[in-house]
């Protein structure tokens, strides 16, 4: 019955997603290692699993009220090996557990089968009854599959037309019509946010006025008044009881959606939220030798700035600030991003265009850190107009391509190397999936290689296959991935020098065009063709002009920035499915 009970709490309990920095001074927890495991073989001793991380309040709870409980450290004493692990530190542990939310509790046999999922918060009361049926009945609990088997490679450049109204209808339902939000909890999607921004500029009226109701309760509840961070969850349906968890992924996600809404609705309430979350990263989380600090938490225990310099964080905070300079022309917060992404080049990068998440990996690279420094780089290439970075984009694209591709299936893998001898089967996380798939596809229009919308098509044929579409109901991200497959980004080019002032007029106005799915392109003659030269673009003898072009056809000559929005909005780019 016991066991039952675990089972039924495992999947229904939620504590908050989230960790905390742990005291160990008295030796209580274990590293995750090898090590640990060969000794609980020995022993024959259960390992207890508890991720973490440094921003979750029931983490923080959990330590103090059940982890530190002179009854569960009872039980515990003689049957387990507790074992401590930061989540933000181990991405390829993580996001194998990461449906279980932190804190998360997993409890393995002595010979390393996994036995136990517990998720979120977890007292003494019933903490320790699950501790000691565990001791008397090792056998695993069967939890159900949350997806269907892989299927093998193949090229897929979106949905079936019922996949994709599901899809559609489930983001439909989940609207909150009451409190505004899409679900209950008010969880701050970055996919959702420009999905739904895309669909606006598309004309989709309702989603338009969601959006907008959306993002003015954000901008009023999930901004930290005193800080500018934006908080990643609202506890509450009506918004009114904010986490005070602010993790990067939020920031860049808020950073973004404000930038944009505020060039498509002008509403300056958007351009106010957009510069407060700017002024967080650059006034508390940005380091002063280059890079992001991780996070900040405010809420149990008070963790303050986590000030580990992620490559992944650091460049999640680089995209975000991207998006704002485009929007807005702060060239402060372009030269951050530039001087953030040198630091990483410096501090994370590894040999053959590659990077690692912090000073040493522990079993990496991952693909969480280089997707993501893929995406910056190449957001940076847009942003400046400079071709060192494209070339580095590249050289991280190349590196994703021979490190984390699954031949078999065509989606990415998250760690190069296995996190653990007893978990041998690689996990694909869907959300780094289908960044890999976007930035490839990107970067495919900006290079002209073939080889690298092949790569996103094979990634989207596994994000089209059932451990995707079975496991998960909320997938604006793929729905994202499949209109950036099935349609040519905008395509403006700026013909110019560019120490003529003409040009940059020109190429702001590029840059501030808010669809997601963009090459802009600034050519100056002089320094040889662009990458990916297939326009051939005719002279103007008047100075700097913009073009507006698809595969087939590009606009007459622009020299007026205020037409350069007219012209790209007026662009027939679908392609044949």
């Amino acid at each position: 019955m016991i066991r039952i009970l675990a089972t039924v709490l495992a999947l229904t309990l939620a504590g908050a997603a989230r960790a905390a920095p742990v005291d160990n001074a008295d030796g209580f927890w274990s590293e995750w290692s090898e090590a640990t495991f060969a000794r609980a073989a020995r022993e024959q001793k259960f390992v207890i699993v508890s991720l973490q991380s440094w921003w979750c309040r029931w983490c923080h709870v959990m330590n103090r009220e059940t982890w530190a409980n002179p009854e569960v450290r009872g039980i515990l004493k003689d049957k387990f090996i507790p074992v401590y692990v930061d989540q933000d530190s181990r991405p390829d542990i993580s996001q194998r557990y990461e449906r279980w939310g932190w804190p998360a509790t997993i409890i393995f046999g002595p010979d390393g089968a996994e036995l136990v999922k517990l998720r979120g918060f977890y007292s003494p009361q019933f903490f320790s009854p699950i501790l000691t049926a565990t001791i008397e009945d090792p056998s695993p609990v069967v939890y159900p599959d949350a997806g269907g088997a892989e299927r093998e490679r193949t090229l897929a450049t979106g949905l079936t037309e019922a996949q994709r109204n599901e899809i559609l209808g489930f983001i439909d339902q989940a609207w909150d019509e009451s409190n505004a939000g899409w679900s209950k909890s008010k969880f701050v999607d970055g996919p959702m946010l420009i999905w739904a921004l895309q669909r606006a500029r598309q004309g989709d009226a309702s989603n338009a006025a969601r959006i907008r109701k959306v993002l003015t309760l954000m901008a009023e509840t999930m901004i930290d008044k005193a800080t500018g961070a934006m908080n990643q969850v609202n506890l509450k349906p009506d918004w009114s009881e904010p986490a005070r968890e602010f993790p990067m992924f939020a920031q860049e996600a808020g950073l973004a959606a404000y930038s944009r809404a505020w060039i498509m609705f002008g509403d300056p309430a958007y351009r106010q939220a957009a510069d407060r979350i700017y002024g967080f990263l650059r006034d508390t989380l940005a380091a002063p030798g280059g890079g992001f600090y991780a996070s900040l938490g405010m809420s149990e225990g008070e963790p303050g700035v986590d000030r580990r310099l992620y490559a992944r964080e650091t460049a999640q905070a680089v995209a975000g600030l991207l998006a704002y300079y485009d929007a807005t022309g702060v060239a402060e917060a372009r030269e951050l991003a530039v001087g953030s992404v040198r630091w990483a080049m410096a501090n994370r990068a590894l040999p053959g265009g590659g990077f690692r998440h912090a000073e040493q990996d522990k079993a990496g690279p991952y693909l969480a850190d280089n997707v993501e420094m893929a995406k910056a780089l190449l957001a940076l290439h847009r942003s400046t107009g400079e071709r060192e970075w494209l070339a580095h984009a590249r050289a991280a694209a190349d590196f994703i391509a021979n490190s984390f591709i699954d031949p078999a299936t065509g989606g990415f893998v998250v760690s190069a190397a296995p996190d653990a001898s007893q978990l041998t089967k690689p996990i694909k996380q869907r959300e780094d999936n289908v960044t890999a798939v976007r930035m490839f596809n990107l970067l495919s229009s900006y290079t002209g290689a073939n080889r690298y919308r092949e790569i996103a098509e094979a990634g989207m044929g596994y994000l089209t296959s059932p451990p995707i579409l079975d496991a998960y109901g909320f997938l604006p991200d793929v729905l994202l991935a499949e209109d950036e497959l099935r349609n040519e980004p905008v395509h403006v080019t700026i013909v110019g020098a560019k120490d003529d002032p003409r040009s940059a007029a020109l190429y702001r106005a590029a840059l501030a065009y808010p669809l997601v799915n963009k090459r802009a392109e600034w050519w100056d003659k002089r320094e040889g063709n662009l990458a990916n030269a297939d326009v051939d673009y005719p002279g103007f003898p008047d100075g700097p002009a913009a073009f507006a072009c698809t595969s087939t056809f590009c606009s007459f000559p622009v020299t007026d920035p205020a037409e350069i929005p007219a012209q790209l909005d007026s662009l027939k780019r679908a392609r044949k499915p």
